[in-house]
């Protein structure tokens, strides 16, 4: 069983409270659900926030959604996404960020295909793509494994770092991205409010309710420089590093 697990939280030392702002009058998580709604290859859509009272916004909005909730450890990501996997006794997760409403839906697709048809551990673009597009499929069992083994931070904090730093252990499937997202360098997350108005300026130029292609944003991007300056300068934290 393929299941969705979107991870998110009120806290966010950058922009608090991102996951339930608003654009075109929809929650940010609730573009995310809606997003994953129509990927048939999901049998499962699952938040797993912490376990913290100020959650409550972002949980009222699941269960309108029908969407199962798993509240968990705040700092102990990985303890918290293995617990949520196992609670809805997932086989395979897409780990899905509740800072991302513009997913790329073939190129996730692709990737749960891919990650099923080789038994791969772990699934993810062979391309660079622009930040906030992409997602990563996982073996559960995988991240069982690994829980064992990571104790460092960067490791529990950050689900799937210890695929990177020990890339030789696992068989990792690359799916080539399709061809509009490749190469491009956009900033498609919402980690600031610089973020936010970049988003608010894409989201005002499509119908929220019909499929929103990732191939006419692009475009929109590459025609519209000065929409793209509104967050060109927003450092991305490395979150792969130990102080992080």
């Amino acid at each position: 069983m393929v299941a969705a697990i979107i991870q998110a939280r009120m806290g966010s030392i950058r922009f608090p409270g991102k996951s339930v702002r608003l654009l075109k009058g929809i929650s940010i998580l609730e573009h995310i659900i809606i997003r994953l709604q129509q990927v048939p290859e999901i049998d499962r859509i699952q938040l797993a926030t912490t376990e913290a009272k100020t959650e409550a916004p972002l949980i009222e909005i699941a269960k309108k959604h029908k969407v199962a909730v798993f509240q968990g450890s705040e700092e102990d990501v990985l303890k918290r996404f293995i617990q949520a996997g196992e609670a809805i006794e997932a086989q395979h997760i897409v780990r899905i960020c509740g800072d991302n409403p513009l997913t790329d839906i073939p190129l996730l697709r692709s990737l749960i295909t891919a990650h099923l048809e080789s038994h791969a551990d772990y699934t993810i673009s062979a391309d660079p793509i622009p930040l906030g597009t992409g997602c990563e499929v996982v073996c559960l069992e995988t991240l069982k494994k690994i829980e064992k083994q990571a104790k460092e931070l960067k490791y529990r904090e950050h689900v799937t770092t210890w695929f990177h730093d020990h890339n030789d252990k696992f068989t990792i499937a690359r799916v080539e991205a399709p061809s509009y997202l490749r190469n491009r360098d956009f900033r498609l997350t919402i980690d600031t409010p610089q973020d936010f108005s970049l988003m608010e300026k894409i989201f005002s130029k499509i119908n929220p309710h019909s499929t929103i292609d990732l191939k006419a944003i692009i475009t929109f991007l590459e025609t519209h420089p000065e929409v793209v300056s509104l967050n060109s300068e927003v450092v991305q934290k490395n979150w792969r590093t130990k102080n992080q």
